[in-house]
């Protein structure tokens, strides 16, 4: 078994820290890894990635070739369609929405999503929205590590383990909120895997994912029915579109009309 995951987004946003979480939870199940960091800048708003490359024999070198990434997990949009050479044809993004505009060039967000939109298998959410939910806008790293946990080769308990260890000390309120987010990102990742194995398609998927608050629990299978059977229709595109411009979150029963 071969797994190579890329962890980007920009400073301050807990990039490291995830790869950290992932690395000792990795360790727990007993499998090999190794991993390479770029720092960017050491303020706010510079790059910030790390190569973690995982497998069951001993791993030779910490690099991943293009076209080899089984995932790339980021905490921001733009840094996500930076590693796209290296994904692989059958991999995943994994990405929070929220853009951290750091460059005076950065692109327009609606041509930017246009072109994230358009992956086919996509993960991606407001983890700011979900991370407030769940008690701390500084848990949004978490979230968008909660919805990469069921795609990684290694049982999601083993990073919720950690992230208690992690947090145990900063007092049970951190350790919660962050529980919270891994479990609402976790949520929305088998929401959407459930949606894709059903037919849905990928664009209506990201417009609507994002919208959605979804809670520290799974949704039930009859909401998951009811949003499958919605988002088949022949006008599944148009709706997506409006509610993902509408820019207003949903309960996760809020099935439109």
């Amino acid at each position: 078994m071969n797994y190579d995951l890329v962890v980007c987004g920009v400073g301050g946003q807990g990039v490291l820290t995830m790869a950290g979480v992932i690395d000792h939870a990795i360790h727990d199940a007993g499998l090999h890894l190794k991993q390479s960091e770029v720092h960017g800048m050491a303020q706010r708003g510079g790059a910030v990635s790390a190569f973690v490359r995982i497998s069951d024999q001993p791993v030779a070198s910490d690099l991943i070739a293009d076209g080899m990434a089984s995932m790339v997990l980021s905490v921001e949009p733009m840094e996500a369609l930076r590693y796209i050479p290296l994904l692989r044809p059958d991999g995943w993004i994994v990405t929070d929405i929220t853009p951290m505009v750091n460059v005076g060039n950065y692109p327009a967000l609606p041509a930017l999503y246009e072109v994230l939109f358009s992956a086919p298998r996509l993960v991606a959410l407001d983890a700011v929205l979900l991370a407030k939910k769940a008690g701390s806008v500084k848990v949004q790293n978490t979230v968008v590590l909660g919805a990469a946990a069921s795609h990684l080769p290694f049982p999601s308990e083993l990073i919720e383990q950690q992230l208690r260890s992690l947090f145990g000390r900063k007092g049970e309120r951190i350790v919660k909120a962050n529980i919270n987010a891994f479990r609402m990102g976790d949520a929305a990742s088998r929401f959407a895997a459930a949606l894709v194995a059903a037919g849905v398609a990928s664009p209506v998927l990201a417009r609507i994912l994002p919208r959605i608050a979804f809670e520290p629990h799974n949704v039930s299978e009859q909401v998951v029915a009811a949003w499958c059977q919605r988002l088949l229709r022949e006008d599944s595109a148009e709706l997506a579109r409006r509610v993902f411009e509408a820019d207003d979150s949903l309960a996760p029963d809020a099935v439109p009309a």
